[in-house]
């Protein structure tokens, strides 16, 4: 009888310590997450992509970065640099402007998230004539260091070349065409 009761007692107290233990976790984390990628855009808007880097946990020595662009993965410090802060090869954005949102985040562990997003991409390259945008889903796991969430992967995965055409032609239905619709239902009907 005594073993129960120091089992169920020690099973109470780790369960007491638990649940404690996730009361110091963030009610919103998406909230944090957020202000990260808020941050992220601030720096895309200088055109200084290598300052970047910044965002990343230094500890981490295994970086993982997919953008859009890319055939692979960018694994490693001197890969993301590479991309980040190209040392050689000409410059070919004039200018970007990068922007998230329907950012959803859950945390995996205390000092660890995923996010999942949508970035809006708008940019003008020197060899074309106009600039064009973009929309496409993002992925990132982030460490809680002390000062702040920092990226440890980023993956940027554009939709299938037919779901993005439908929700190009979708995108461009302009706002009256509801009622329009609406409309010419009833009278069909009638």
């Amino acid at each position: 009888m005594q073993r129960r009761q120091f089992i169920a007692g020690a099973l109470a107290t780790g369960a007491l310590a638990e649940s404690s233990a996730t009361t110091e976790i963030p009610v919103n984390i998406t909230k944090e997450i957020t202000a990260l990628l808020r941050e992220t855009e601030a720096l895309w808007d200088t055109q200084d992509t290598k300052r970047l880097r910044g965002l990343w946990d230094q500890d981490d020595s295994e970086p993982f970065y997919l953008a859009g662009e890319q055939n692979d993965w960018f694994v490693g410090w001197e890969q993301l640099n590479g991309y980040l802060a190209p040392t050689r090869g000409p410059k070919v954005t004039e200018a970007i402007k990068v922007r998230f949102y329907n950012i959803k985040a859950r945390l995996l562990a205390p000092d660890l998230a995923f996010a999942g997003y949508w970035m809006r991409t708008e940019m003008k390259l020197i060899f074309q004539p106009k600039p064009f945008a973009s929309d496409n889903r993002v992925s990132a796991v982030f460490r809680r260091k002390p000062e702040g969430w920092r990226y440890l992967t980023y993956t940027e995965a554009f939709q299938a070349p037919n779901m993005y055409m439908n929700h190009l032609m979708e995108k461009d239905v302009s706002e009256s065409y509801q009622d329009f619709y609406d409309k010419a239902g009833k009278q069909k009907k009638q």
